[in-house]
């Protein structure tokens, strides 16, 4: 964070070797967030290299900005809605229903950001708390299954999903309020 400060500022005045520093840096997550919402590694890929070319051209304005982190996902999610809107209007013909399908279309992406985050929450916890929560979620096992599969008490499980949900809905509370 404290090295995108000073990047920021030598981007700010133009310097390359920061574009490129923050580029290197950022590039690949940018890409791998949009790809999730577009489903196409070549469209992601295209709408992350827009997302850096806007960067570049606005550079002077990002001395002002609190958390580039912040700035560049708000630019790559913008890229991401407005991609699925045009490619849904492309497809439908149909301009009656325009605004229901904004609507529709935010509410998916914003269902998708919401499965990714919580993706990305599970493969941070500890091996055991994600091996349970993914049993009791994905596989559909009750705490008694989960308890007598890996030799510990149904408490155990119990307390690893608690832990685990908790978690969950910490980060997704997280990433509501900053985007509402």
């Amino acid at each position: 964070m404290e090295k995108d400060v000073l990047y920021i500022k030598e981007l700010a005045l133009g310097s390359h070797d920061a574009f490129k520093r923050l580029f290197m840096n950022y590039f690949p997550k940018v890409k791998y967030f949009i790809e999730h919402l577009v489903k196409s590694e070549i469209i992601a890929e295209e709408l992350a290299q827009d997302v850096f070319m806007k960067i570049w051209e606005r550079r002077e304005r990002l001395v002002t900005l609190e958390s580039f982190n912040s700035y560049v996902y708000r630019m790559a999610k913008n890229a991401a809605l407005n991609h699925l809107r045009h490619k849904y209007i492309e497809e439908s013909y149909l301009e009656d229903y325009e605004g229901e399908t904004e609507q529709t279309i935010e509410g998916d992406l914003y269902a998708r950001e919401m499965e990714l985050l919580e993706k990305l929450t599970v493969g941070r916890m500890p091996k055991k708390r994600k091996a349970i929560y993914e049993m009791s979620r994905r596989e559909g096992l009750s705490n008694d299954e989960i308890a007598i599969r890996m030799g510990i008490s149904k408490k155990t499980v119990e307390n690893h999903l608690n832990l685990a949900l908790k978690e969950i809905r910490k980060t997704l509370l997280l990433f509501a309020s900053f985007f509402i």
